[in-house]
């Protein structure tokens, strides 16, 4: 939940890279090998994709990003010192079109990518469930959730290969590593609405959150791995690897 951002890395990323078999759209400025500054030229298509993304781009199955949608973490493991079981659905976050794209790299072309995302605010809401300890304090409830994140950054690096025998392009790698500046969490409904418990949870939390965050991350960082990767596989399969990567 803390990083929906993540998934416009993703696919900005590679859609400004695209080339489909049909007329390339005004909106998608394509930047090719032998350009001498592809990493600007890649980060300069990205913010002008801005406005398309805020409305969405139906033609290539991109929802709007005001709000993003999406979905559902599922974060069953646990951390060795907390033992914290977390799921938080229906996740909406606010916010993700006003990223600024602060670092990118095409370290081989059509092959790894690094790409770092800055978002000044973001906020957040879905549902969740969770149990297990934070802070060595006891933790359990399920409900509503909201959040407010400033100062999040998202670093990505990204690795694709031709599939064998095939002119479709697969992900070889695909890592993820998150940092929020200041964070703040509620949520509703602890210890089955104890107001006392759940104010002391949710202000312990508040209060600690770059020691909760160091617990939290790194299972929503796996989790979207598994997801962005599912999301990205299913938009390369639309395209060819000469496509996608032109010379």
């Amino acid at each position: 939940m803390l990083s929906n951002f993540l998934y416009v890395t993703l696919g900005l990323g590679l859609f400004t890279l695209c080339i489909a078999e049909r007329p390339i759209p005004d909106f998608l400025h394509i930047c090719h090998e032998s350009d001498p500054n592809i990493n600007g030229c890649i980060a300069s298509s990205i913010e002008s994709l801005r406005p398309s993304l805020v409305n969405g781009i139906p033609s290539l199955d991109i929802p709007s990003i005001e709000p993003m949608d999406v979905g559902n973490l599922l974060v069953a493991e646990s951390t060795r010192s907390n033992g914290l079981h977390i799921s938080a659905k229906n996740i909406r976050a606010f916010g993700a079109s006003n990223f600024k794209i602060r670092g990118l790299e095409v370290k081989e072309y059509g092959k790894t990518y690094n790409v770092e995302v800055f978002f000044p605010k973001l906020e957040v809401d879905g549902t969740y469930d969770v149990s297990g300890q934070i802070l060595l304090l006891p933790i359990r409830g399920s409900g509503p959730f909201v959040g407010n994140f400033t100062d999040c950054t998202g670093s990505v690096r990204l690795q694709f290969a031709r599939k064998e025998n095939s002119d479709l392009v697969q992900i070889n790698k695909f890592l993820i590593k998150i940092k929020v500046g200041k964070g703040k969490l509620k949520l509703f409904n602890l210890f089955n609405g104890d107001k006392a418990l759940g104010d002391a949870v949710n202000g312990a939390i508040n209060e600690n959150f770059d020691a909760v965050s160091k617990d939290i991350i790194p299972l929503v960082e796996k989790s979207l791995q598994r997801l962005l990767k599912s999301i990205s596989t299913k938009i390369l399969s639309n395209f060819t690897y000469n496509q996608i990567f032109p010379k």
